[in-house]
């Protein structure tokens, strides 16, 4: 099982722990959903964007949780997204990732490594790349809003999905 079924698997069944036979039928459709998962991962993985400027990582996103059926409100703190799917009355559950890549030149020689240059908040070009795992993160959590919106039978309540920028990134804004 790949890192972002492992992922998926985890959110899931954290979500659904109140129904003993439910993490077994809500994964039911992980195998149907994975190719796209797999190719979000790496979309993901080759096109990073440093903190404050993820406007496509957010668009990608935003664009994946429309089509779940999720309320979806974009530009929030900047370039975070949210979607809520409500489920009749229940408890809440937030499902947080982060957007964004880290300013260091990757040279893992994956076919799919990032080749990507970009300009940070300080119009410096920098290479980028996601080196600590935002990009298998953001999969997973696509891959969980996938699964509860197409097993809301297994739940009720509200799930909210936030992809947001880094803490540290955000608390230093504004700092020289």
């Amino acid at each position: 099982m790949s890192r972002t079924a492992y992922l998926a698997l985890a959110l899931l069944t954290a979500a659904s722990a109140a129904h003993a036979d439910a993490p077994d039928r809500g994964l039911a459709g992980l195998d149907e959903i994975y190719p796209k998962l797999d190719a979000l991962y790496l979309d993901l993985h080759k096109n990073p964007e440093l903190s404050m400027k993820e406007e496509r990582t957010s668009a990608r996103l935003a664009s994946e949780l429309k089509a779940l059926g999720y309320e979806v409100t974009t530009g929030v703190g900047g370039t975070g997204v949210v979607g809520v799917l409500k489920n009749g009355a229940g408890p809440t559950v937030l499902l947080r990732t982060e957007l964004d890549g880290l300013p260091i030149e990757e040279k893992t020689g994956l076919p799919y490594a990032s080749t990507v240059k970009t300009v940070d908040m300080n119009g410096k070009t920098q290479p980028a790349m996601h080196a600590c795992g935002h990009d298998i993160h953001m999969a997973g959590w696509t891959g969980a809003a996938a699964l509860l919106a197409r097993h809301k039978e297994l739940w009720h309540g509200t799930v909210v999905m936030i992809g947001s920028v880094g803490m540290l990134e955000a608390s230093s804004r504004g700092k020289s």
